[in-house]
Order: structure tokens, then sequence, then C-alpha cells
């Protein structure tokens, strides 16, 4: 009796390495790729039009900003795996947290890989067992630190992203600023703002500033009187100018 085939959609950077990689998967004739996109350049839509059955997604590095773009609820019901080389606890937690499937060395043969895509796609998980253990205790550890300290839940939600708006936010930059730092545009900085001020409960850009002072979420200057705000603007990034480059810390 024949298996039924499996659909693929393949996320890698460089066309030559998704070339490359789908002769490799296709090598096994139960495995059919069916499309393929450069990371940061697929679309749900787009990626729904072929109807895969799992997506296999090749990350250079953590790549927080595709995962994210992955893990939108028109893709929900699409197993999505992983292949890296990023074997840290970390990592695992945040592919976790974000509903990844499957994450798959890079160090791992061909033979791993087909075994890996056919549990994904028959329902399972794939994770690396002692970084799975590890990852768990990891969770199970910060929860219960959550549960004492509320701030440290807050924070615990916060992206990789969300994170370096924040920061910098607090060396006084203002969205134009910190769209071009970041390499995105200012729409997406007033996203991620808006994200960062719901997930913090704060109001203003100056409430920020003190709340990431506050719990750490940014090193205080040393050697420096004002930190930045540029305003008090609203959860969208918006907001009037102060009449100074930042506020006074005494």
């Amino acid at each position: 009796m024949t298996k039924e085939s499996i659909k693929l959609y393949l996320i890698c950077d460089y066309s030559i390495f998704r070339t490359a990689l789908r002769m490799l998967i296709e090598a096994e004739d139960r495995l059919k790729v069916v499309g393929e996109a450069p990371i940061n350049k697929f679309s749900a839509d787009a990626i729904r039009k072929y109807a895969p059955d799992v997506i296999i997604c090749d990350l250079p590095g953590a790549a927080e900003d595709a995962l994210a773009q992955l893990s939108v609820p028109e893709l929900r019901d699409i197993p999505i795996m992983v292949l890296t080389r990023n074997n840290n606890f970390e990592f695992y937690q945040h592919c976790l947290k974000l509903g990844i499937r499957g994450l798959i060395s890079k160090e791992h043969g061909v033979d791993v890989l087909y075994k890996a895509i056919v549990k994904v796609f028959e329902g399972d998980f794939w994770f690396d067992r002692s970084i799975m253990g590890e990852t768990i205790r990891h969770m199970i550890d910060e929860k219960q630190l959550r549960d004492e300290n509320p701030a440290v839940k807050k924070i615990s939600e916060m992206t990789d992203r969300e994170r370096q708006v924040i920061e910098l936010i607090c060396k006084g930059m203002k969205n134009k600023t910190i769209a071009e730092r970041l390499f995105i545009t200012e729409t997406t900085v007033r996203h991620h703002l808006t994200s960062v001020f719901n997930k913090l409960e704060v109001g203003t850009r100056l409430e920020l500033v003190i709340y990431a002072f506050k719990n750490q979420l940014v090193k205080l200057p040393i050697n420096h009187s004002t930190i930045g705000a540029n305003g008090n603007g609203n959860g969208n990034g918006n907001g009037h100018s102060n009449g100074s480059n930042g506020v006074k810390v005494h």
C-alpha cells in the first residue's frame, strides 16, 4: 500500500541552498516540495495557496522576526519545522512558545531529517531530548519566578526585537532613527511599541523608560545624567517633544 505523500514548503535565505535542500528532500519518494521563499520575503497567504502539510524553515541564526511571521493565526494549522545551528535552551524555549513543532540540528544526517518530517506530519513533536529536558526544567523554574514576581512575567513576554526597541528608546532615539538602526520601517517600530506598551501596561514613552530602568530591562548609564524618552507619546509610539533631548534622572 502506497503511503500518503507529504507536501512541504521551504523557507531559506539563498536560492542555491533552497535548490539543494529541495533535491535532498525529494530524493525521498514520499516527500514533495510544493513551494519556496526566502526568509522575510514570504506571506501567510502565499504559503496557504500551496496548501503544504509541513513548513520547513532553514534559519541562519535565531531569526526571531522570521519565526514571529510564521507564528500567525493564518498558519496555525500547518506544523512548522526549523533547521538551525542554534542549540541553546533559550532558543528552544522561544520556539516552543511560538508553537514550532520540530527543531532539527543541521549537524544531523538526512535520515534524521526524513524521520523528523514524517513524525511532525503525523502530529508528533521533534526536539533534541537533552536540550528539551533542560528547556522544560528552565521553563518550570521561570514559571515559579513569574508567579512570585509579576514584573518578571511581563518582561519574560518581551521578544528580542521589542527589547532592542526599548533599549533604543531609552537612549533617546525617535521612531525614524530606531527604524534606520534596526533596518525596519517606522510602521513596524510603532507596532512593536504598541505591543510593548500593552505587555508592560505603561501609557507613555516616559513611563516605559522608567519601567525599563527600574526593572533592569536596560542598564542605567553610569556617566550620564539624562535618559532619553523623546516626549510622552502614546502606545503607537507617537508623541510631542518635551523641549529637551531627554528626561532628567536625579
